[in-house]
């Protein structure tokens, strides 16, 4: 029967030591997330050229001024990430519901703006790729919600260059998904 006691105490110091070691590694965890604060300050500097898609070769990065709706949603800031022919923005709130709700708000497919498809490959939901006309011109625009940021891809070409835009504007959305969630989970 002391075998059995000393055995079961084992057992019990062990899971203790494992459930605690598992709450300290997701505390840990839950404070690296950046506050959207920091995310903002993070996207403000520049990307190192080498990783940016060849679309945004030669980009700048600097802060947008907030609009009045995205004010309205808490909007913490926006930073746009382009050159003459591409921009990547990302546009930051508090929370996912916020973006979500800003979203809402201001649909991308309004004006000019047609839906191509609300299930882009590789993008988080909601998404949409768009296409808009004008003076001799077609431009293409991803727009996704990443967690508490919504992600905004664009570009432009001569009309007839649809296919070769849309593609673009496919890796530069998933580029900045991914520069996007790595300084979200460092």
């Amino acid at each position: 029967m002391r075998q059995r006691t000393s055995s079961l105490r084992r057992l019990a110091v062990t899971l203790l030591v494992a459930v605690g070691a598992f709450a300290a590694l997701s505390a840990s965890a839950a404070q690296a997330a950046p506050t959207p604060q920091q995310l903002y300050k993070a996207l403000l500097k520049a990307p190192k050229a080498s990783t940016l898609p060849s679309a945004l070769s030669g980009a700048t990065t600097k802060a947008q001024t907030l609009s009045a709706g995205s004010k309205k949603h808490h909007a913490v800031g926006a930073v746009e990430i382009g050159n003459t022919a591409a921009i990547v923005g990302f546009l930051i709130f508090p929370t996912h519901a916020l973006a979500l709700a800003d979203l809402k708000a201001f649909p991308p497919n309004v004006g000019p703006n047609k839906v191509l498809t609300r299930t882009p490959a590789d993008l988080p939901r909601p998404a949409y790729i768009l296409r808009a006309n004008g003076n001799g011109y077609v431009a293409v625009y991803a727009v996704f919600v990443l967690d508490n940021v919504i992600v905004d891809a664009w570009t432009y070409g001569q009309k007839g260059s649809d296919s070769q835009i849309r593609s673009i504007v496919q890796k530069n959305a998933l580029w900045a998904k991914s520069y996007g969630l790595g300084l979200m989970h460092g």
